[in-house]
């Protein structure tokens, strides 16, 4: 064989290992992709959880201040860690976890509503695995998806 079909030979070699290691870096990156897109929050059932009104406090002419906490209904316990939202009304947070407080504006006599959401997080597990090379149990903390929970609630403005 020549030097020359040697040469050829071995660029040849290079340029498909190249390319190899350039589609499994696009691969690699586009399963991480797809793993980052997928893990958004989750829609959580509706009988999982409610909303209630625990207060409903008069802030001045034509507005309310709406006391609100999210509640698991299996126990009735409040979710302390959830992050409460509505779409009317500025929340400000309320000294007890798990509550939180808006200031909305009643206009109109009789009852009102307010559209409400909460991001509870997932639950955290540990996962454990044995490292063979260093003969050591690692151990890492993951977070479970984040539940997302939607409801309207009723109030008669103070």
């Amino acid at each position: 064989m020549s030097r020359e079909m040697k040469l050829n030979r071995l660029i040849y070699k290079r340029a498909l290992h190249t390319t190899r290691s350039a589609l499994a870096a696009g691969v690699a990156a586009f399963a991480a992709a797809a793993a980052i897109a997928l893990s958004g929050p989750v829609l959580a059932a509706p009988q999982d959880y409610r909303f209630e009104v625990v207060q409903v406090a008069p802030a001045g002419p034509g507005k309310s201040d709406v006391t609100v906490r999210l509640v698991r209904a299996a126990d009735g316990k409040p979710v302390t860690d959830a992050e409460i939202s509505a779409n009317a009304g500025i929340g400000t947070p309320v000294e007890q976890p798990g509550y939180r407080r808006f200031r909305v504006e009643t206009t109109t006599p009789g009852p009102q509503t307010l559209q409400v959401s909460a991001k509870v997080p997932g639950p955290i597990r540990v996962e454990r695995t044995f490292n063979t090379s260093i003969k050591a149990m690692l151990e890492r903390k993951v977070r479970g998806w984040d539940e997302l929970v939607t409801s309207t609630i009723a109030f008669d403005p103070q």
